[in-house]
């Protein structure tokens, strides 16, 4: 019995190492090749999936097989949106356009006006500094709900009960959750769905957007001031044109971080990657009032770093609050791509400086000549339902004359 016994455990391992070989193999595998569209050709599809009456899955399937080479800008994504099938297609077509939100316009995009003068182009810069600093200094405290949806290029399957990994099988969806966001005092704090609140960094798996409603554009205006800008284009915005401008800034006039969890450090022990690097980018302005109406990030990370990209683009416009009307965030879209050394619970490791570990994956890793994934993700989150943020304070009589359940809340939102 003993020796029996002894067999089927030794036969489980084999076929525990079996598996987990099948799983890092899979991570071998060159991801398949997407087919590189530019919006024109985007817009050709949509209209052949429409045309043949595809069921929502089809429809989606075939998106997430594309890449696309332009921006699709706001006006397209809605007008395509509009076409699609079913959800499944909708949420393909939104990743499709979070991938391209760092890319180019289309040459039609791009507004046909006459570059402005150097002194007009200085005009409107400095308005945009003066609008950054306004922004903050006018902005009420305000409360907002806030969507996001994410995606990714890494997908865990389980054909024979245990994992395996495909990495870079184009982009699919992975979750959607809302949330109430307040800002008060200059600082974001973000209030989940069961009523938690966390900090104005919020700490979850994945790249950390901080400063959306106001210290981000802060922030990056007065790096761009102390670092290089030039004019871009012209380009259409939603309540008319937008001078673009293009601007770059040197690791060591940078004052824009990012954080990303989680890496595994040579103990083992899993930590935050934090840096503070040169970026690149560009801003879209309203020439006539110096109003940011878009903001382009993205990262130039050492090519060391256990890190590739991590960029963010937000998208601003009109919102009433409280009677008034301000600029603020109505969407913004965040991209990384980072080792992945976290996933689904599964632990990865990438040794890059070359020193000897105790992990056992990283010995399984060399046998089989496997290196850790990446994972690029798409965070897309929309903000609405802006509502000003009052505090109301009563002081009660010493004679009890009004009882502490008759006054209202210390602070309320309306």
């Amino acid at each position: 019995m003993g020796i029996a016994l002894a067999r089927k455990l030794n036969g489980r391992i084999a076929m525990k190492k079996a598996f987990v070989a099948l799983a890092l193999a899979a991570i071998s595998l060159p991801g398949w090749a997407t087919t590189k569209v530019t919006v024109q050709q985007l817009e050709q599809t949509v209209t052949e999936i429409q045309g043949r009456g595809d069921q929502d899955r089809d429809a989606a399937q075939r998106l997430t097989e594309l890449e696309l080479t332009e921006r699709l800008s706001k006006a397209r994504y809605t007008k395509l949106n509009a076409n699609l099938p079913g959800d499944k297609a909708k949420q393909a077509l939104l990743a499709l356009a979070g991938d391209s939100a760092f890319l180019d316009l289309p040459a039609e995009d791009i507004l046909n006006k006459p570059q402005p003068d150097a002194a007009t182009e200085g005009k409107i810069v400095s308005r945009a500094a003066d609008f950054a600093v306004e922004a903050m200094s006018k902005m009420p405290d305000f409360y907002a709900s806030r969507t996001i949806t994410r995606f990714q290029d890494l997908k865990v399957t389980y054909p024979f009960g245990e994992p395996v990994v495909v990495a870079h099988q184009g982009f699919h969806f992975l979750d959607k959750t809302n949330a109430t966001v307040l800002f008060r005092d200059g600082r974001e704090v973000v209030q989940a769905g069961d009523g938690k609140k966390g900090s104005s960094v919020t700490m979850s798996t994945g790249l950390t957007n901080w400063g959306i409603f106001g210290p981000l554009l802060g922030v990056v205006m007065t790096d761009i001031l102390k670092g290089k800008i030039g004019w871009g284009h012209w380009e259409q915005g939603a309540t008319g044109p937008l001078a673009v401008f293009r601007y770059a800034v040197t690791e060591d006039r940078s004052s824009y971080s990012v954080r990303y969890c989680c890496f595994r450090g040579d103990k083992g022990n899993m930590h935050e990657f934090q840096a503070v690097p040169a970026y690149h980018g560009e801003i879209g302005i309203d020439p006539a009032t110096g109003a940011v109406l878009r903001l382009v990030v993205r990262t130039d990370l050492e090519s060391s770093l256990p890190m590739q990209r991590a960029e963010v683009a937000v998208e601003y416009g009109p919102v009433e609050i409280g009677g008034r009307t301000y600029i603020c965030p109505l969407e913004s879209t965040s991209l990384s791509k980072a080792d992945a050394l976290v996933f689904h619970g599964y632990l990865f490791y990438a040794n890059k400086n070359g020193k000897p570990t105790n992990d056992p994956w990283d010995k399984l890793r060399k046998e089989e000549k496997v290196e850790a994934p990446t994972v690029t993700a798409i965070n897309k989150e929309v903000f609405a339902g802006y509502h000003q943020f009052r505090g109301d304070v009563r002081i009660l009589p010493s004679n009890g004359g009004e009882t502490e359940a008759d006054a209202p809340a210390a602070q309320s939102m309306p």
